[in-house]
């Protein structure tokens, strides 16, 4: 198939410089929809958690509320 195209065409289908930037692309994509969902399911739960820390840090000296 290759041999019916013009040279300038083959060279166009080898080169995969733009490959990687867009693979990367896709990565960072995947990895940003992971974190939100993970945002949504943990979100207040962790909240949660780190306001109640803080809290008891801050009674520790009575600085708190």
């Amino acid at each position: 198939m290759l041999d019916l195209m013009p040279k300038g065409r083959r060279s166009l289908l080898r080169d995969r410089r733009g490959a990687n930037l867009v693979e990367y692309i896709i990565l960072v994509g995947v990895i940003a929809l992971i974190a939100i969902a993970g945002f949504k399911v943990f979100g207040g739960k962790v909240w949660d958690k780190a306001t109640k820390q803080g809290e008891s840090v801050g009674n520790i000296n009575g600085a708190a509320k």
